[in-house]
C-alpha cells in the first residue's frame, strides 16, 4: 500500500477499509488470512479487528481447522445487519433512494424523475425529505449514514459534485446540504466508480483482478478495477469511455467537449434517429441501420479500450444493455474487430435488480463505515 503523503489517521482509515473489503470479498476469514492477503502486520490486523468487534461491525463465527500444529483459526465476518444506510443514486433521468443493509439488501426503495430546472439544493432537500419519509416504517433499524452516487466528476474529500454531467454544471456541496438535513455522515462518489467497486466486492471482482465496467443509459459511463483497486487517474477522469473523441467538430457533449462518443450513442442521440424505449431497443436496433452504425462505433471504442487496458472481463450494465439481443450484437461487433473478445470476455452484471443503488452501498463499506463511531 502506498502511504506517501498520508497522515496517520488516513493510514488507519485505509487499513480499516482494506480489512473490511477483504472480509466482504472472501469472508468468513481468519486474522492470519487477512494479514497475509492485505500485507498488514498481524499486530495491526488484530488491533483493527478487535476495534471492529467492539463496535459490532464484525462478529466471530467460531473456529476453522488449521493445517499443522497450533491453535484453530477464529473466523470473523461482517455483521451485515450492523448498520443500514440511505443509498442514493443521482443520474440525469432519475433519483433512486434505498434503505439498505451492508450487503446490498434493500428493505425499501423509491425513485422520482429528476427535474434539472430545479436548484440543486432544493433537489437535495427533497431527496432527504423522501428518504426520511421512507424510513418512518422502519424506525427499528439503525441507519448510520448516507452514501451518494452521482454522475460526473466529484471531489470526495470535500463531498462536492464538481460537474454532474447532464445534471448540474456548477459545483454543488452535496455532503454539506445532506448532512444538514439528515444529521448523519454523508459520502459521495461517482456513480459508475461506485458500481465498479460493487462488482469488486460483491460480484465478478471476486474472481478477477482487472475489470472494466461499462454503463449504458442514458449516457455512457465506465470505470476500471486494476489489480483489485479502483483506478481513478490523476484527475478522476480515467476510463471515461463515453468521452472518447470520435468525431471532428462534433456536437457539444454534456462534459463540455465536442465530438465525444456519448454524443453519438447516448439515449438522447439514438432516440433522435428513431423513437424507442429501453424495453424495445433490441427491436429498433434490428430494423434501423443508423442505430447499427452507432453500435458499431461503440464496439470499436470498446475494443480500443480493451487493447489499452487489457482487463480480464468487461462488465455491461445500464438500461440499454438489459435486452440480451442488444448485448449479443455488441459482442458480435467487438468480435469482428478482435476475435479474442467474446461472450466469455464480456459479461452482463449480476446486479440488474440492484444496480441503481448497490454502488453507494459498496462505497459505504469502502469509506463510510470508517465514520461509524
Amino acid at each position: 500500500m502506498n502511504y506517501s503523503g498520508m497522515n496517520m489517521e488516513q493510514v488507519k482509515r485505509q487499513n480499516r477499509a482494506a480489512i473490511l473489503t477483504y472480509i466482504v470479498e472472501s469472508g468468513p476469514v481468519s486474522r492470519k488470512e487477512i494479514a497475509e492477503t492485505t500485507g498488514l502486520t498481524p499486530a495491526a490486523v488484530t488491533q483493527i479487528c478487535n476495534s471492529l468487534l467492539e463496535e459490532k461491525v464484525l462478529v466471530e463465527l467460531g473456529t476453522a481447522e488449521s493445517q499443522g500444529v497450533g491453535r484453530k483459526k477464529v473466523l470473523v465476518d461482517v455483521d451485515y445487519e450492523y448498520a443500514y444506510i440511505y443509498a442514493i443514486n443521482i443520474e440525469p433521468e432519475s433519483v433512486v433512494i434505498a434503505i439498505s443493509n451492508l450487503k446490498g439488501d434493500a428493505v425499501a426503495k423509491t425513485s422520482f424523475k429528476l427535474d434539472k430546472k430545479v436548484a440543486p439544493e432544493v433537489v437535495l432537500k427533497e431527496i432527504a425529505k423522501m428518504a426520511k419519509s421512507l424510513a418512518k416504517e422502519y424506525d427499528d433499524l439503525s441507519i448510520k449514514g448516507v452514501s451518494v452516487g452521482i454522475s460526473g466528476i466529484v471531489d470526495k474529500e470535500r463531498g462536492v459534485s464538481v460537474h454532474a454531467y447532464g445534471i448540474w454544471e456548477d459545483e454543488v456541496d452535496v455532503s454539506g446540504v445532506l448532512e444538514n438535513e439528515f444529521h448523519l455522515p454523508v459520502i459521495i462518489e461517482n456513480n459508475v466508480n461506485a458500481l465498479a467497486f460493487a462488482e469488486k466486492i460483491f460480484g465478478f471482482g471476486k474472481k478477477y483482478d482487472n475489470l472494466m465496467l461499462i454503463k449504458w443509459g442514458p449516457g455512457v459511463g465506465s470505470s476500471l478495477i486494476l489489480h483489485k483497486e479502483l483506478y481513478e487517474g490523476t484527475d478522476r477522469k480515467a476510463a471515461e469511455l463515453g468521452h472518447y473523441i470520435v468525431e471532428k467538430d462534433g456536437a457539444k457533449c454534456s462534459c463540455g467537449r465536442r465530438g465525444c462518443l456519448e454524443t453519438k450513442v447516448s439515449y438522447q442521440a439514438l432516440s433522435s434517429i428513431v423513437k424507442f424505449t429501453p424495453d424495445n431497443f433490441g427491436e429498433a436496433l434490428a430494423k434501423e441501420e443508423k442505430l447499427q452504425d452507432a453500435m458499431d462505433l461503440f464496439a470499436r471504442c470498446i475494443v480500443n479500450a480493451i487493447t489499452i487496458v487489457s482487463p480480464n472481463q468487461v462488465i455491461l450494465c445500464g438500461s440499454l444493455f438489459k435486452d440480451e439481443t442488444v448485448r449479443k450484437r455488441l459482442i458480435k461487433n467487438c468480435k469482428y474487430y478482435d476475435k479474442t473478445i467474446d461472450e466469455k470476455r464480456i459479461l452482463y452484471t449480476g446486479f440488474e435488480e440492484k444496480e441503481n443503488y448497490i454502488g453507494p452501498v459498496a462505497n459505504y463499506l469502502r469509506e463510510g463505515i470508517l465514520y461509524s463511531k
